[in-house]
């Protein structure tokens, strides 16, 4: 996917959370931002990554080279100042196509009052790790602190230890059994993105939910085709059809906005699945087949 302003956002791979910690997730997203949007490639110091995170040059080092798979670093011999020849490590950034975060600039421009910078290098990698493992789409998480130990590079005390600190700076909020990061600082260059061929009427339900949701101060579920289009069923009739019609009270039964505010006037809990609104506004719930398993002939 490609964005629309390429030097504000930087493509991060959902994969790579499992494999780095948080100090060394934060310091792979400072070298993303530092590579060429489209090659991936980058000829950063490490004296410059070292003055953004904190951290000496040799730690920033023995970081970027635990991204293996995700970046490959070879280094050259250059001519210094004074004449001689030294080494420095060029980067090439492996860009993914798919799973992954996007991640504005503005997360890099973050600072916290009172905090050093490798205090905020391991708060924000922290986040950035459970952004990784949010549900699609959102800044909702349901794992418990143990179920993150069990996903991410971090010890149980380590998640511990971030989270309570996230809680206090009112980076993330827990809510009723799960936590939900408080930033808007990813998936900017998502936003209102629908797959070719999205008919227009699917692209007006979702958005009616997702202004829901965000009125609510809720996240909003991850779009699916299939449980939109039951929606759909039930409320065939597009923005521009309803302000066309003079019947009121067909408007009033066919507008998603409305039956909401109708249906669900004091929402305050988290909703991970579309399907919550499918029986909400249908009256019914719609289980999505599974994929049909290709059948084998035996000749």
């Amino acid at each position: 996917m490609k964005v629309e302003d390429e030097s504000y956002y930087r493509l991060f791979p959902i994969s790579l959370g499992k494999q780095l910690s948080n100090k060394g997730a934060y310091i792979y997203l400072l070298l993303l931002f530092k590579s060429d949007y489209n090659t991936g490639e980058s000829n950063v110091l490490l004296e410059t990554l070292s003055e953004e995170a904190g951290y000496d040059t040799d730690t920033i080092s023995g970081y970027l080279h635990k991204a293996k798979g995700y970046v490959d670093i070879t280094r050259q011999f250059i001519k210094a100042e004074n004449g001689q020849p030294k080494t420095k490590n060029f980067y090439k950034v492996h860009i993914p196509s798919k799973d992954f975060i996007i991640v504005s600039r503005s997360f890099l421009e973050l600072h916290f009052d009172n905090l050093t910078l490798k205090e905020e290098t391991g708060i924000k990698g922290f986040i950035l790790l459970v952004k990784c493992i949010c549900l699609n789409c959102c800044n909702l998480t349901f794992y418990s602190l143990r179920e993150m130990a069990a996903r991410l590079s971090l010890s149980y005390g380590t998640i511990q230890k971030y989270m309570k600190k996230c809680i206090e700076l009112k980076l993330i909020k827990p809510h009723k059994g799960c936590y939900r990061i408080t930033l808007d600082c990813f998936n900017k260059g998502n936003t209102n993105y629908f797959p070719k061929g999205t008919p227009q009427l699917y692209k007006e339900i979702y958005n009616t939910i997702d202004l829901f949701c965000q009125t609510k101060g809720l996240e909003t579920p991850p779009y699916k085709r299939e449980l939109i289009g039951q929606i759909a069923v039930e409320y065939p009739y597009t923005e521009q059809d309803l302000k066309q019609a003079n019947d009121i009270e067909l408007i009033k039964r066919n507008s998603v906005k409305f039956q909401l505010a109708q249906r669900l006037p004091n929402l305050n809990e988290a909703v991970n699945s579309l399907n919550y609104f499918v029986k909400v506004l249908t009256n019914k719930d719609y289980i999505i087949p599974p994929k049909k398993e290709p059948q084998l002939f035996i000749m």
